[in-house]
């Protein structure tokens, strides 16, 4: 099993992938309540109009996220670009039971949610302290008070607090320092390590590989978060007068570096994202931002192996190059072409990283109804289209999944389970005009009879290809027999004197 490469710490920055036992728990919510059958069984022929009638979610085990609180003015930001804020919840337990692992850190916490759980590393708070020593140090340079620093945390408090919306559940439930030097320690550690401001001379001495491959796992994290305010704030205190943005553009850059295999998109526009999740999630978006979703309704996705019977082709793309303007420049870049003849994939590599992004990002759409459904839409394609061992098997075959399972029946049913427990809003998903130009291809009676008699599992057996081969000979004899008989017989009319 291969292990992922996680980027160092302090680095220079870089300028800038049988059949399961179960299958994907989705059902088709409808508008009265009632619920269309879970499976949908799909032969050569077309499959059933029932899939059409699918109403406005997809409800993956009938759990959905805490009630997002309304829109209020206080949820914006003054300016020209008015957008709301991009919110943390704490993760429900009901969630958090499945995999502790893909939503609580076991390293170094960030934010209030985790602040000084069991289980982490006595090392993050060392490197913690090491880097509020850096800020510190800086601030002395400019013969600036240290308690400065504690200062500016206590007048952007207020601000902080809301983004978390559970806050009462968290060690801080009240304004008071404590929180404050929260805010401090996560902050320089957020801009030390991220934004690479450390140098030779600096004290940080917390940094192996080891560490770097679980504080990596853990600042990902939906509800181990901490609002760029925080680090915009510290940056111009030890930088006075620069764009406070300047950091969020090397951390943009080092994020993306981090997730290369999922994305070769640069951070354009680092100020809007509110936090290390939210940027992961705005590098993600697809490049077609056109392709919005219409008023149709669409159904499952068919699995891959029941596509190929219909002569659809799976075809792995690789991503554009760094920089590049095509149309492959990121996981969710999903295409249909040759009116339903070829899907184009870009590749992806499951494995423990990979599961881990994508729950968490499905989580931040969940909580930030604004934030849109990409990447909800894109699990839900990639969990219905691989849900078998046959179809992992054929995905593999083709380029477009590589994973580190012991088999694919393994590699299927976590795939299966990916979207479990995540409310899937059709309304919101971007393949919505794929999948019916899919769907199109596979009722056509062309294709249909096309395959039925060309593509026939039948044919793989060598006694019912001879069987045809003499079956058609048989029948070019009559056919020739025939056409000598009718020959004769009108050879005889015209010489009726002949004998």
């Amino acid at each position: 099993m291969s292990q992922r490469e996680y980027p160092a710490a302090a680095p220079s920055s870089p300028d800038d992938g049988g059949g399961s036992p179960r299958s994907p728990t989705l059902s088709y919510a409808t508008a009265n309540g009632s619920t269309l059958p879970e499976e949908i069984s799909i032969e050569v022929e077309a499959a059933s109009s029932d899939s059409e009638e699918a109403g406005d979610e997809l409800i993956s085990n009938c759990q959905g996220p805490p009630q997002q609180r309304p829109h209020d003015p206080e949820d914006t930001r003054s300016g020209d670009n008015v957008r709301r804020r991009c919110r943390l919840y704490k993760v429900p337990e009901q969630i958090c039971e499945a995999d502790k692992r893909e939503h609580e850190p076991s390293y170094v916490s960030i934010g209030p949610y985790h602040y000084r759980s069991e289980g982490l590393q006595a090392r993050s708070n060392l490197w913690k302290e090491q880097c509020v020593s850096v800020v510190k140090s800086r601030l002395q340079y400019l013969n600036q008070d240290a308690d400065l620093l504690l200062d500016k945390m206590k007048g952007i408090e207020d601000e902080v607090r809301m983004y978390y919306d559970d806050i009462r559940s968290s060690p801080f439930p009240d304004k008071g320092q404590a929180f404050c030097e929260m805010m401090m320690t996560d902050g320089c550690f957020l801009l030390i390590t991220l934004a690479l401001l450390s140098d030779e001379n600096s004290s940080i001495t917390v940094s192996s590989n080891w560490d770097n491959l679980f504080w990596w796992h853990d600042i990902l994290l939906y509800a181990n978060q901490l609002p760029f305010v925080v680090v915009r704030a510290i940056y111009q205190l030890i930088y006075p007068g620069m764009n406070g943005d300047v950091p969020l553009l090397e951390i943009g850059r080092y994020i993306k570096y981090g997730l290369d295999r999922y994305t070769k998109r640069k951070v354009s526009d680092p100020g809007n994202a509110d936090h290390v999740l939210h940027m992961c999630h705005e590098l993600l978006k697809p490049t077609d931002t056109d392709r919005e979703a219409d008023d149709h309704k669409l159904g499952r996705w068919r699995r891959a192996t029941e596509y190929s019977e219909l002569l659809v082709q799976f075809k792995e793309r690789d991503l554009d190059s760094e920089g590049g303007n095509g149309d492959f420049q990121c996981i969710s870049d999903v295409r249909v072409r040759a009116r339903g003849r070829v899907v184009e994939i870009p590749k992806l590599q499951l494995n423990p990283e990979s599961w881990m992004l994508l729950r968490n990002l499905m989580l931040l759409e969940q909580m930030n109804d604004h934030l849109g459904g990409h990447v909800t839409a894109y699990c839900n394609f990639i969990s219905q289209v691989a849900s078998t061992s046959a179809d992992v098997s054929l995905l593999v075959r083709r380029g477009i999944i590589v994973h580190t399972e012991a088999n694919h029946e393994m590699a299927a049913k976590k795939l299966s389970m990916l979207c479990d427990q995540i409310i899937y809003d059709q309304s919101k998903d971007y393949l919505k005009s794929d999948w019916h130009e899919l769907d199109a291809h596979c009722r056509s009676w062309s294709w249909l009879l096309w395959a039925k008699l060309f593509l026939h599992k039948d044919w793989k057996n060598p006694l019912v290809t001879l069987g045809a081969l003499a079956a058609i000979a048989i029948l070019v004899c009559a056919i020739v027999q025939t056409w000598y008989t009718v020959k004769a017989y009108k050879d005889q009319n015209k010489h009726p004197g002949q004998s």
